[in-house]
């Protein structure tokens, strides 16, 4: 009797697990915000998150693509630069926590 209320706790933990997906610590979701990011004049390429391709590319001369919208981490700062199809780095624009619209005027 006292194996089968061991087994039905066992039971009854591991079922616990797996109905929440965590096994006692939960890491939080990153909370993302959207950043509107628009092409100056001769200004084109990938868009770079903190070093990382977004696979959203920029172009100021395209009106389709001269503007894009991004989500990044919600209150962090984030780094912006524009790679071009050579791989050249622009300058890198850093967003501030709460802001929400980049103005990337110049390479």
């Amino acid at each position: 009797m006292k194996r089968f209320r061991l087994g039905l706790i066992g039971l009854i933990l591991v079922v616990g697990v797996f109905l929440t997906g965590c096994c006692g610590v939960c890491t939080p979701e990153i909370q993302t915000c959207s950043l509107t990011v628009t092409a100056g004049y001769w200004v084109w390429g990938e868009v770079y998150i903190n070093g990382q391709p977004t696979g959203q590319y920029i172009d100021y001369s395209i009106e389709a693509v001269a503007t894009v919208v991004l989500s990044v981490p919600c209150n962090e700062t984030v780094y912006i630069t524009i790679v071009d199809i050579c791989g050249y780095p622009s300058h890198t624009e850093i967003v501030s926590p709460g802001q929400n619209y980049l103005d990337f005027y110049y390479w």
